[in-house]
């Protein structure tokens, strides 16, 4: 008796998990493929969309095609989606589709396969969704909802951001995220190959995740080019790109950003960022370093082994000319060996390595070595063109 309790309770909780799931998948159809189980959050509106892989067989994309030939009859339709959806239209649907893998495309398809940003989603113009979590979704780059919401991020980073780089792109940290920026990103996109590589230094190598600590940064590498970046923070508008990517929230030392040449090694653009700039900047506006030691094109602050460059009203081609930087010891005994000929030691650098335009400001900062310090040379040069600036003054105050 007990045995058969047993198989009937066992039978009765596999009866009720059945007719569970036979339920959930008659309501997601045609799209039973997208099921979760119990143990899934499928309460709170979006969760899944931002966690799991949704419509990973693009199954929505023949109704998001149905959705647009209804909206726009007559129209020829540019769209970027797959192929074989297409196929299964009608002949005279399919002949009003065109398939373009480009930003010239006026329709994009995304199936929640990669768009897992915590950036709020884009405007949509039309959503599928099931457990209240889109499962796909078109984007209309052309439309005035889209390009205004855009063109108003763009503004807001450009106005309120600090902007660390200036390079292919201008490169932006504003509200927890690195921003990328330009003003006309065809020609930039066109050649270049899609993934840009983004390497975040901590100031604390234990913040790394433990399979990145080896390698000293963690690796947040991500498309740039149309069309995969569209659904991941990047977007095209009025001639200009936009593309954001979440800063992890431990301390960040530097970060090393750009993107490989198609061919022949090397990048077809780089920028190393060093965001202690920024605190440098903020301790000089607080008066913490004093008066300047020495003023020139940039005003040069002395505070304990932190050597300091600030210039105020400062273009993106002040930064552009080598910083040389000489440190001539007390004792010349303290020099290393290849230092010791010339009476001082060498550390000559690009801005982009130690510093950052903020606000149209220039700062930059460079760790002094420990010795006793007699006096330091200082400026700016141009290979083969000579010194575009320079100063010298005593280390002691």
């Amino acid at each position: 008796r007990v045995g058969g309790l047993r198989r009937a309770l066992a039978y009765g909780a596999a009866g009720v998990g059945l007719i569970t799931t036979l339920t959930a998948m008659a309501a997601l159809h045609p799209y039973e493929h997208v099921y979760f189980n119990a143990l899934v959050d499928t309460k709170t509106p979006g969760a899944l969309g931002k966690r799991y892989d949704m419509d990973y067989w693009h199954m929505a994309t023949r109704e998001s095609l149905e959705y647009l030939l209804a909206r726009y009859p007559g129209d020829t339709l540019r769209v970027w989606a797959g192929k074989g959806s297409a196929l299964t239209l009608p002949s005279s649907d399919r002949e009003r589709i065109v398939i373009a893998r480009n930003p010239d495309a006026d329709f994009y398809f995304n199936n929640r396969l990669y768009y897992r940003s915590d950036a709020p989603d884009p405007p949509t113009l039309h959503k599928i969704q099931a457990y209240g979590s889109d499962i796909a979704f078109i984007l209309a780059p052309k439309s005035d909802a889209y390009r205004g919401y855009y063109r108003a991020e763009y503004e807001d980073v450009a106005a309120n951001g600090a902007l660390l780089a200036h390079s292919a792109f201008d490169i932006y940290v504003h509200n927890g995220a690195i921003y990328y920026l330009s003003a006309d990103c065809a020609p930039l996109l066109a050649d270049a190959p899609s993934m840009a590589f983004l390497h975040i230094f901590p100031a604390d190598p234990a913040d790394l995740p433990a399979d990145r600590r080896e390698h000293g940064f963690e690796n947040l590498d991500f498309p740039l080019a149309a069309p995969k970046s569209l659904f991941e923070g990047g977007a095209f508008f009025d001639g200009k790109c936009i593309h954001r990517r979440p800063l992890p929230d431990y301390p960040i030392e530097r970060i090393r950003t750009g993107q490989n040449a198609a061919t022949g090694g090397g990048y077809e653009w780089r920028a190393d960022i060093d965001l202690a700039a920024q605190a440098v900047y903020d301790s000089i506006a607080a008066g913490d370093y004093g008066q300047p030691v020495a003023q020139s094109d940039f005003d040069v602050y002395l505070q304990g082994k932190t050597l300091a460059y600030l210039k105020e009203n400062c273009a993106a081609s002040d930064a552009d000319a080598r910083f040389f930087l000489h440190i001539f010891p007390a004792d010349p005994a303290d020099l290393p060996a290849d230092g010791r000929e010339s009476g001082f030691a060498n550390l000559d650098f690009q801005f982009a390595a130690h510093g950052a335009r903020i606000g149209g400001k220039c700062v930059a900062e460079r760790e002094l070595p420990d010795y006793a310090i007699e006096r330091i040379r200082t400026g700016q040069f141009v290979s083969g063109e000579g010194r575009v600036w320079g100063v010298e003054f005593p280390a002691a105050r």
